[in-house]
């Protein structure tokens, strides 16, 4: 009776130690495909919120170190002058403690602004009542640098702060620089 018991309580424990060992290769095997997820799709939130801008942007891993991708920015609010529509790529640097967990923390970004919008101009007449006129189109291009942190989960979860500007080149926008930046929320796969 007593050998019965040692194999039953013998079989029991090796199934137990068997099941802990599936569980830790499979949490290994998790935690592995997270440190291996290379593409990356944001959402602009502040942009979004406040100001009626929808800015996605996609970015590619392409090493622990550095990626690239590009966002595109879509002017929702019919009421805002000047940017309608544009298209950033960028090269970022990265600059994130654990080498296996690629693109992270703190980053540096060289982009530029490929962008199209309207110029209202004021015109005021002689009883001091001002009008729009005009309503003429352009487009410009802005390269630029930014500043930014990235925070990431194990999960994909993805939470970025960016500041950044950049500096019109043909001279068609009616403002000198352009400014980049948000608040992101995203998703790393």
């Amino acid at each position: 009776m007593k050998t019965y018991l040692t194999l039953i309580l013998a079989f029991c424990f090796a199934i137990n130690f068997a099941q802990n060992e599936q569980d830790s290769i499979a949490e290994d095997l998790s935690l592995k495909a997270n440190y291996e997820k290379i593409h990356e799709l944001r959402l602009g939130a502040f942009k979004l919120l406040a100001g009626g801008y929808l800015d996605l942007s996609y970015e590619y891993i392409n090493t622990p170190r550095s990626g690239f991708g590009a966002s595109l920015f879509i002017n929702l609010d019919d009421a805002i002058e000047n940017e309608k529509f544009g298209v950033s790529p960028y090269y970022r640097f990265y600059f994130g403690k654990n080498s296996e967990f690629q693109g992270h923390r703190f980053f540096v970004e060289a982009f530029s602004f490929f962008y199209s919008g309207e110029d209202n101009e004021v015109f005021v007449a002689q009883d001091g009542v001002g009008e729009f006129i005009g309503g003429d189109s352009f487009f410009d291009v802005a390269p630029g640098f930014s500043l930014g942190s990235k925070w990431i989960n194990s999960s994909g979860v993805l939470f970025e702060i960016k500041l950044g500007i950049g500096r019109n080149l043909l001279g068609n926008s009616p403002n000198e620089f352009v400014a980049a930046g948000d608040f992101y929320i995203g998703y790393r796969f």
